[in-house]
């Protein structure tokens, strides 16, 4: 098969197929019956985008005309402008309507995707497909990122071949196949192990655009030519890409690992749709594809502000205001377009390299400098002060918190609240740093200190085990040895308080239905008897152990809430009038804890203190996420400073009794 270059020309099926795959993730995004695979439309426009970017890099490279900066400049005057009139418009917004966390939330994911790195940051957070993604206002310049992380690293790939080999297209084929090889097979790979790095970073991603340059080459070969003239075969080929693509929007849905092996249906689909080239498809010829592919990129941008607003409002399940969704998100793009897109494309257009540098690195700083204003600044009397004054609870926290919580397991001398002697060891996870010092406060003697032995993440539990992420090191169980060993250079009447989010290393699971957290050799389905009694077992061992040679205090779990509490209270105070409590019942307490509240219970026959939360945090059958109107928690399940203190008679009992 021989290749020649071709420079790359208007296609109206193209921008059909965008029109198609913006549509589709709107129409996701707002939860619209039909159209549950619709995130794949961004699959879709990695396609496209590795079609054109192959295009532009290879044709140039084989004339000997390509610039780098060029690319990447003319990447920054398609890209920027429209992205930082958004950022800049929700800065506006957000300064009316979101209380103080919110609104610095917002400012920090104005941040990442200005530079291009919003990717790697949701990577260490929630996944794509989770509860927590609807309040992420900035969520979907993911996409953008990985683009502009392709367009930055590809291009010098293909020049590195060019400059070390020749710029052949035959030996750019073959760099192009070897890559697009090697994304798919890591694709199958990290899909399995890390699905939320598989779904965010480039490297799981990289073979969708690579598949777009794959079909440049073809399409501009000897073989690319035989196919486009058979009329039937690539009628063919065109509907079985078009019911491809059909096939996923329609059958699939966010509980499927993405992008794993089902992501070949959207990206094999799309690229045979690009290589039948056929612009009369009646898929595509309509004014309204037509219309809707030229503005695809801001309503993309514009769409998932206002779906998140309308989650905000609790209106994402109202047909109403769903339709009203949906015809803002494209009356906002279509004004977008014309008014930034369009006008910024017609006055670059003969202006010199130097122009247009300077003009985006200047509305890049401008942008930049508002961002990290809001980001840094806290501005006093913006909103009602009665929703200020619930958000700030999210603030109301341990402030030695990122500090004192244990990242190694050298770590376990270096924070201490109070005096200069031991007087209580705290030890657990991110839950025991959220109560510790109200630990303190309960302590009998101004002269005590309590030593804070935590690790986010940790279940105090001797052999535990964790279904690690490829890469991460899993340092809990040095942690958890260091502590047993070090417990004889203690005084032995130093009572130690076991503090944990114990349920959730219980019935914690991976995608594919196996423990998260597991004692025994291999780990077994979550829902597996044998599985939550080995866990449990580690659990209540690990206390009595300790208790052979000091007082054991073991607090029952926190309840946990369903939503962020100080977001959802502020939230409904500013856009109802009134704040919602956040509540959960004691019954589904206690039927969510049943087997540490068991475990438990066995541990005091070793002689392991439970301390029980529930009379203070719970009342007439119910758990609450507030006290007088003011939140407990600083998210959905941390206690943050006025939580802990409700718990103080209860550590005052504790060392009454030691």
């Amino acid at each position: 098969m021989s290749f020649f270059p071709a420079k790359l020309t208007y296609r109206s099926d193209i921008n059909g197929l965008r029109a198609w795959a913006v549509l589709s993730v709107v129409l996701f995004h707002f939860l619209v019956p039909g159209f549950a695979g619709g995130f794949a439309g961004v699959d879709i426009f990695f396609v496209i985008s590795g079609y054109l970017m192959t295009g532009i890099i290879v044709s140039g490279l084989h004339d000997r005309q390509f610039g780098f900066g060029r690319f990447m400049l003319a990447r920054a005057v398609r890209i920027l402008p429209a992205l930082i009139v958004l950022i800049l418009v929700l800065l506006v917004m957000g300064w009316f309507l979101l209380p103080t966390p919110d609104y610095q939330a917002l400012a920090g994911q104005g941040r990442y995707a200005l530079i291009f790195w919003s990717n790697v940051d949701f990577a260490a957070s929630a996944g794509y497909f989770s509860a927590q993604a609807h309040e992420t206002w900035l969520l979907h310049t993911w996409s953008l990122s990985v683009e502009w992380q392709f367009y930055l690293l590809f291009p010098l790939l293909l020049m590195a071949v060019s400059k070390l080999f020749s710029p052949r297209l035959g030996v750019l084929f073959g760099t192009v196949l070897g890559l697009f090889v090697l994304s798919l097979a890591y694709n199958f790979y990290i899909s399995l192990a890390d699905p939320v790095a598989a779904f965010y970073l480039l490297p799981g991603r990289a073979w969708e655009m690579c598949a777009g340059g794959l079909v440049y080459f073809i399409a501009n070969s000897t073989f690319g030519e035989r196919l486009q003239c058979q009329g039937l075969r690539n009628r063919v080929m065109q509907w079985a890409g078009w019911a491809m693509l059909a096939i996923t929007f329609v059958l699939l849905d966010d509980a499927v690992i993405w992008p794993g092996a089902w992501a070949l249906l959207p990206v094999v689909g799309t690229m045979l749709v690009l290589l039948a080239y056929n612009e009369k498809s009646v898929l595509i010829t309509g004014r309204w594809a037509q219309w809707l592919g030229d503005r695809s990129y801001s309503i993309y941008l514009w769409h998932w502000p206002v779906a998140v607003l309308l989650f905000f409002a609790d209106l994402l399940e109202h047909t109403g205001w769903v339709v009203t969704g949906i015809a803002l998100s494209i009356l906002f793009g279509a004004l977008s377009y014309s008014w930034v897109e369009e006008p910024t494309r017609r006055a670059f257009k003969h202006k010199t390299v130097r122009t247009k540098f300077t003009t985006v690195v200047t509305g890049f700083a401008v942008c930049a400098v508002c961002v990290m204003v809001v980001r840094e600044v806290e501005f006093a009397e913006r909103l009602d002060s009665d929703v200020e004054i619930i958000a700030a609870e999210a603030f109301n926290r341990n402030p030695l918190h990122e500090q004192c919580s244990h990242s190694r397991s050298d770590m376990v001398e270096e924070c201490r609240y109070g005096g200069d002697e031991l007087g209580v060891l705290v030890f657990g996870d991110s839950h025991a740093a959220s109560v510790v010092r109200s630990v303190e406060a309960a302590l009998p003697s101004e002269f005590l200190h309590a030593r804070d032995l935590s690790m986010t993440a940790c279940p105090v539990a001797e052999g535990i085990q964790h279904a690690q992420r490829p890469g991460h090191r899993f340092l809990c169980p040095e942690f958890v040895d260091s502590v047993l060993e070090r417990s004889d250079d203690w005084p032995a009447d130093v009572p130690l308080l076991i503090v944990n989010r114990a349920s959730h290393y219980v019935h914690s699971d991976t995608d594919d239905g196996t423990a998260e957290y597991f004692v025994s050799e291999q780990p077994l389905p979550v829902d597996d008897a044998s599985h939550q009694q080995s866990i449990t077992n580690a659990m209540m061992q690990t206390a009595c152990e300790i208790a052979q040679d000091r007082p054991v205090y073991w607090l029952t779990p926190i309840p946990e809430m369903p939503v962020d509490v100080p977001q959802y209270m502020s939230r409904t105070q500013l856009f109802v009038g009134q704040a919602s409590r956040v509540s959960q019942s004691l019954q589904d307490y206690e039927s969510a804890h049943a087997a540490v509240l068991a475990a438990q219970a066995e541990a005091q026959s070793c002689g392991v203190e439970i301390l029980d939360v529930r009379p203070y945090l719970c009342s007439d059958g119910t758990c609450w996420g507030d006290s007088d109107g003011l939140p407990i928690y600083f998210d959905e399940q941390h206690l943050n400073e006025r939580g802990g203190a409700l718990l103080q008679p209860l550590f005052r009992e504790m060392f009454s009794a030691s």
